[in-house]
């Protein structure tokens, strides 16, 4: 075994000292941002909350750390938005940044995706999905996002131009009506996540009542290529993840079809366009557990158990499970793990935790994303991705009536592109 002598050569106690608390803060050249949704209202049947959160400060302590920044979506944006779609934003329920960090489109439950200047808070354009958007992805091309309608069972694509500050689309020729896609064992064509992979030219839309569509969204129409049905891909799934040349994909609970489901599949990407295939390489059908947030961690895939208070760590490269990281404590015994992101260094996995009032994805009958105290948990990584230790969470709240009613939903972390601070 090598000592500290040996390593490093003959230091005074100050010294080393110093040497372990620079190695303890970390390699990360650039600071980063936490941001994290809140979905409960602010104002009349309208508004919810964005947190700022400085990343270092939070991986280094979660438990005392507060957001930098607080926006209150009933204010502002709301005004914006209402000048911009003619009615109030409500239930911001999921935020991605773009590739080059300097934009967030935030969807809401409302209808409307909020394109915002990352860097000044600034609202830019927002736009009118119709009845509900659940989600909207930024293309890694920077060309375009990707929409998802529940309600309407709408694929819309949007066109960005980031820098001429411009965004739109066409209701003729950028929307894809998917009830033209159910039938037999595609029962439910309601898209819930769209994710593009690599190339910017393949969307993956997971379907409410199971099954996959891939469509090719660089062509006008937009057009899909190939289909899987609800016995290769179970319903509603909220994860998507590409790792080398597959893309992971899951199911998860929360609907009536499926209150309880955890699946994870692998799907692979080398016979496109022509066809498209799935394995599933964890499932957990004999658990009370509900699959929904994945991240990327290193050659790891981390797929959160929101039910099951754990989030299950798998090997791509032998797609065997490797272990898990359990977030209950005394603190927070029922911490419902969500959405999930990584740090720009590797070293912490950022989680939404859902509050006791879910507002979405909750089935009352298991209760499936009921929490206990709402806020973002921040995990450690180690052995480069395949083991992670849980260090505890920031709490948000907004308590009304003497009951807790804030409910986490969408997390992103955002590379500022700045020296973190000392």
């Amino acid at each position: 075994m090598t000592t500290w002598r040996q390593q490093f050569g003959t230091y005074s106690v100050l010294t080393t000292l110093l040497i372990i608390f620079v190695i303890g803060l970390g390699t990360s050249a650039e600071a980063y941002e936490v941001w994290l949704t809140d979905q409960s209202d602010t104002a009349k049947e309208s508004g919810g909350f964005i947190y700022i959160y400085d990343g270092a400060a939070l991986a280094a302590n979660p438990t005392t750390t507060k957001p930098t920044t607080t926006i209150d979506v009933g204010g502002d944006i709301n005004t914006f938005c209402e000048a911009a779609t003619k009615k109030a934003v409500r239930r911001p329920h999921m935020l991605l940044f773009t590739k080059d960090q300097t934009h967030v489109i935030i969807s809401f439950l409302s209808g409307q995706v909020l394109i915002m200047d990352a860097a000044t808070k600034k609202p830019e354009a927002c736009l009118s999905m119709g009845k509900n958007v659940h989600a909207a992805w930024p293309t890694p091309n920077q060309k375009m996002a990707i929409a998802a309608n529940i309600a309407e069972k709408k694929f819309i694509r949007i066109w960005t131009d980031y820098a001429a500050h411009t965004f739109s689309f066409d209701p003729e020729k950028d929307v894809l009506n998917l009830t033209a896609f159910e039938g037999g064992e595609r029962p439910d064509a309601s898209p819930i996540c769209p994710i593009t992979e690599a190339s910017s030219k393949y969307a993956f839309v997971t379907l409410r009542g199971g099954g996959l569509l891939v469509v090719d969204v660089t062509v006008t129409p937009m057009k899909v290529l190939a289909t899987l049905d609800n016995n290769q891909i179970h319903p509603a799934g909220c994860g998507g993840m590409q790792i080398g040349d597959t893309m992971y994909i899951n199911s998860g609970g929360g609907w009536p079809i499926a209150p309880l489901s955890y699946d994870v599949y692998a799907v692979d990407l080398s016979s496109l366009p022509k066809s498209v295939s799935a394995k599933r390489i964890s499932q957990r059908d004999d658990q009370f557990a509900d699959s929904h947030g994945m991240a990327a961690v290193g050659r790891y895939l981390w797929s959160a158990d929101r039910a099951g208070n754990n989030v299950e760590i798998i090997d791509t490269l032998s797609h065997l499970i490797v272990g898990s990281v359990d977030l209950g404590t005394d603190a927070n015994k029922d911490p419902a793990p969500d959405l999930m992101d990584v740090s720009p260094d590797g070293q912490y996995v950022f989680v939404g935790l859902r509050g006791p009032a879910p507002l979405t994805g909750n089935d009352k009958t298991v209760n499936n994303a009921k929490g206990t105290i709402p806020g973002v948990g921040v995990i450690h990584v180690d052995a480069d991705g395949k083991v992670g230790h849980y260090k505890g969470q920031a709490v948000i709240t907004n308590m009304k009536d003497g009951k807790e009613t804030a409910d986490t939903h969408g997390i992103a972390v955002r590379t500022t592109g700045e020296a973190p601070k000392k």
